[in-house]
């Protein structure tokens, strides 16, 4: 039993890596730094995941802390969050559609990274990519995300079980987050003028898993009860960004230059 709930809340902190608005944020910050740091802006996603992960291991202790008098609003609060998140998802799909239309398929757009200080949002250090990820632990959708989940698999089992299960879930976030800050690094270094087209790609599809995501917890909130566990879902959604960030790597392969001697006549 513990560890089909670890490898569940593993897998939901894999799809909670695999968030729009942590894919824009690392997208953003990873392209700042690259020249200043060519190295350490390969792991934006990690130091933010770090970040993100003191907040998200703050409010599991809040919870096991408070145990039943928590539980009582725990429907009060994954209703609220659910409601953000879609907003949210949403919100972020129209800012990239526009952008798309508009022709600026540069880079990806989030809804978080937009509200910061031009000082955190613009800054080139690496290390920058910290206090934005404890920053975005802030926002209610991960707070009731994480609630939720201690809660649910962690009742009765005071702060050091919330703590077990809010340490699963960041280990799954932060294989996310590094990932997509390494396959970031790759297309910001990558020069071709297949880069317009990849990065159209990569905006599109992200678009896509805001708008589907989005869907899939609006008819949950309106009533629907689907036949497979949520589980579930966050494998699939975590799948496909896999599978873009293949087709990422084998579409910004270098072309093979053909040795000298074949060259000469």
């Amino acid at each position: 039993m513990i560890v089909t709930n670890a490898f569940t809340v593993y897998a939901l902190g894999l799809r909670h890596g695999a968030d729009p608005d942590h894919l824009a944020a690392i997208d953003n910050m990873t392209r700042n730094s690259v020249g200043r740091a060519p190295i350490l802006s390969r792991f934006i996603g990690t130091l933010f995941a770090a970040g993100h992960t003191i907040m998200v291991l703050a409010i599991a202790a809040l919870v096991g802390y408070l145990g039943s008098r928590f539980t009582a609003q725990r429907a009060l609060v994954e209703a609220t969050g659910t409601w953000v998140s879609i907003l949210v998802l949403l919100a972020i799909a129209a800012i990239n559609v526009r952008q798309l239309r508009a022709g600026q398929n540069d880079r990806l757009f989030g809804l978080k990274s937009r509200v910061l200080p031009a000082a955190l949002r613009d800054a080139t250090s690496p290390w920058i990519a910290v206090p934005i990820g404890l920053l975005f632990g802030f926002g209610f959708e991960t707070s009731s995300q994480v609630a939720t989940y201690a809660v649910a698999f962690a009742a009765d089992a005071g702060v050091a079980g919330a703590l077990l299960v809010g340490s699963m879930f960041c280990v799954g976030m932060v294989c996310t987050d590094t990932l997509d800050s390494l396959f970031i690094h790759r297309l910001v270094s990558y020069r071709s003028g297949a880069l317009p087209r990849v990065m159209r790609v990569w905006i599109i599809a992200v678009t896509t898993f805001a708008v589907a995501v989005a869907a899939y917890e609006l008819v949950r909130v309106l009533g629907w009860r689907p036949p497979f566990p949520d589980v579930d879902v966050s494998i699939v959604l975590v799948a496909g960004l896999l599978a873009v960030f293949v087709w990422i790597f084998f579409a910004t392969r270098l072309p093979r230059r053909e040795p000298l001697m074949e060259q000469l006549p």
